[in-house]
């Protein structure tokens, strides 16, 4: 189920998720997690990975995840469909250099509705729409 111009439903929900509630996913994603997605894509002009199981792929916890995992915080925003971990599979991105342009640029993310970025990540960037309660990004520790 397409939700935007570059994403599927399928890459914001787990697998087990799909299977029983299929296009109903969408129950449990905030729409603006989609929004933030497509702003990065757009931004970067390169394909961003969330979930990729659905085209083969292995990953399968980068959107929203079971409330029962072990993966991640106890309280993570993925728990509630507000978070995503992104990917450039087929781009060398910094992922330091994204942060520092999220930074130079807050106002134009903030308009997508980021509102939190996590720091320390390599590979990946970990984006979400949490409310914070600040007129800025919110940039915090991985866990």
């Amino acid at each position: 189920m397409k939700l935007s111009k570059n994403f599927r439903l399928e890459e914001f929900v787990p697998q087990g998720i799909w299977a029983n509630f299929g296009k109903s996913s969408i129950w449990f994603i905030d729409k603006r997690i989609v929004d933030i997605a497509q702003f990065f894509r757009d931004r970067y002009g390169h394909e961003i990975t969330i979930n990729d199981w659905a085209f083969g792929g292995h990953r399968t916890g980068s959107g929203l995840r079971y409330w029962d995992t072990a993966v991640g915080a106890q309280m993570s925003q993925h728990k509630f469909g507000r978070a995503i971990d992104m990917k450039w599979l087929t781009y060398d991105m910094n992922m330091d250099v994204v942060r520092e342009d999220i930074r130079q640029n807050e106002a134009e993310f903030m308009a997508c509705g980021l509102t939190t970025v996590e720091e320390g990540t390599d590979t990946w960037l970990h984006a979400d729409c949490r409310w914070t309660g600040l007129s800025q990004i919110k940039f915090i520790p991985l866990y």
